[in-house]
């Protein structure tokens, strides 16, 4: 991977003729962006001259909480990767001229995607964009090409300003008037409002494949098309972030929380990776016309199943993560596999080309980092694919009445831990971008039970007021 220098010096020329033809256009702005430690863009209005130069980023930013605190009240939260031992320093970066473009809605404004060096030049540890610029050229080496297509699941709100502000989130009024599942007709906005979400998508050259109503009060999904992994990874970043930017101009909120309805009610939002992996020669790897899946697409499933559990953090990050478990929602609670199946973990999908088959992975929820799963799900693949295992049995059936499968963990603690102890995460991302992570998640634990220790919930006030 190359230095800052060898970037800017090998980018410059190509980049300054990009802003050259944006200024053309009347573009004179441009909002840099970084992903930060928790799948938010990080963003910047800066003008366009001088970006192929390089700028600055604050280092901070791997260091913000959820929700930037609220309501415990941190601003950061301490690690050895940056502190104030190193400053709290700026951070070199470049822009990634592949994402530079023109917001189709705001023609005089363009974005772009930074990548993060360090002051002495390397590429910066904790960039989440790195393991995937080094899946991808590990795909290169094995003359292999991975195609990633994200979908995933959010709800939307009217929005209310004293409702958000009162931390009633719970009292907004959904959009839509219905639970009616793949229905244009749920609020008479709906058409209008997706519509316009795909022209800036595809002002973007974001591939939209479907969207549609969900089972849930409010729900809604959105499916990506396919691309690169690291592509993929930043269109969907991007959905997210112009999403909720789209919904606010119309006085509506969006959330990608995992579970924002009652337990037991409606459907919770997950995210589905799609992975399909071809030859040198275009050819499908999974595609076999006398079985269900290849031996080398079995082999790759085999590789998620096996890593599945010690991945688990990223899949289901948050506290609010483990509130989405339930298979009768198709969100997997146990490591299996299935031909056409919803409730397994990974669902073998080959409808209607079978040409075309692909792996569904259905465990990470709308509150993962695109950035830290999808690198996780294809070395797991990939690793499999070199230790040509076979997997289990496929699942037929109900997989809460097949005692032999394993369980995933039940909680962010025991994720965590998993987490931490493998090896193979470390490898997938990197030992300090792995570290970090870990120690974001720590933080929402340690975050979660200080409100839940100064804070008299309301648990208490129904149980104990009239009840003592």
């Amino acid at each position: 991977m190359m230095t800052f220098s060898e970037e800017q010096a090998a980018s410059k020329e190509a980049l300054a003729k990009q802003i050259g033809q944006l200024k053309q256009r009347g573009v004179h702005s441009v909002i840099t962006q970084v992903p930060d430690m928790n799948g938010l863009l990080r963003c910047r209005l800066r003008p366009l001259d001088g970006l192929e130069k390089g700028c600055s980023t604050n280092s901070s930013l791997y260091l913000i909480p959820h929700g930037d605190g609220q309501p415990a009240g941190e601003q950061i939260y301490e690690s050895p990767h940056v502190w104030y031992h190193t400053g709290f320093g700026n951070l070199h970066s470049l822009a990634d001229g592949n994402t530079l473009c023109q917001l189709g809605w705001r023609p005089e404004v363009s974005e772009v995607l930074l990548n993060c060096y360090e002051r002495g030049g390397e590429r910066f540890s904790l960039d989440v964009r790195r393991p995937l610029a080094m899946l991808e050229e590990k795909l290169a080496e094995l003359k292999f090409t991975m195609k990633v297509g994200m979908e995933f699941e959010f709800g939307i709100f009217h929005f209310d300003r004293a409702l958000v502000e009162a931390g009633e989130h719970h009292k907004l009024k959904p959009f839509g008037h219905s639970l009616q599942y793949d229905s244009v007709n749920r609020d008479p906005d709906y058409m209008d409002l997706m519509e316009a979400f795909r022209v800036r998508m595809d002002s973007l050259g974001i591939g939209v494949s479907s969207m549609e109503s969900e089972i849930g009060w409010g729900m809604y999904e959105v499916a990506l098309s396919p691309t690169s992994p690291l592509q993929a990874a930043d269109n969907a970043v991007r959905a997210r972030h112009h999403l909720k930017e789209l919904c606010r101009e119309h006085d509506l909120i969006a959330t990608f929380m995992a579970r924002y309805q009652p337990m037991g009610q409606d459907s919770a939002c997950g995210t589905h990776v799609h992975i399909s992996l071809y030859d040198e020669m275009g050819h499908n790897v999974f595609y076999d016309r006398e079985a269900v899946l290849s031996e080398r697409g079995r082999f790759f499933v085999a590789g998620l199943l096996a890593q599945m559990q010690a991945s688990h953090l990223a899949f289901r990050p948050t506290i609010n993560s483990y509130r989405r478990l339930s298979r009768f929602t198709g969100c997997p609670e146990e490591v299996c596999w299935g031909e056409e199946h919803r409730v397994s973990a990974v669902r073998v999908i080959s409808s209607p080309d079978p040409q075309a088959i692909r792996l569904e992975h259905r465990c990470p929820g709308a509150d993962t980092h695109p950035h830290i799963i999808v690198p996780l799900i294809a070395a797991a693949g990939l690793e499999g694919l070199r230790k040509r295992e076979e997997p289990p049995a496929m699942l037929i059936g109900d997989p809460g009445k097949d005692e032999t499968l394993e369980k995933l963990p039940r909680s962010l603690e025991a994720s965590l831990e998993l987490f931490r102890e493998s090896d193979f995460v470390k490898e997938a991302l990197g030992t300090s971008l792995a570290d970090q992570y870990a120690r974001s998640r720590e933080n929402e634990l340690k975050a979660f039970k200080a409100w839940i220790e100064k804070d008299i919930t309301s648990f208490e006030f129904l149980r104990y007021f009239e009840g003592v």
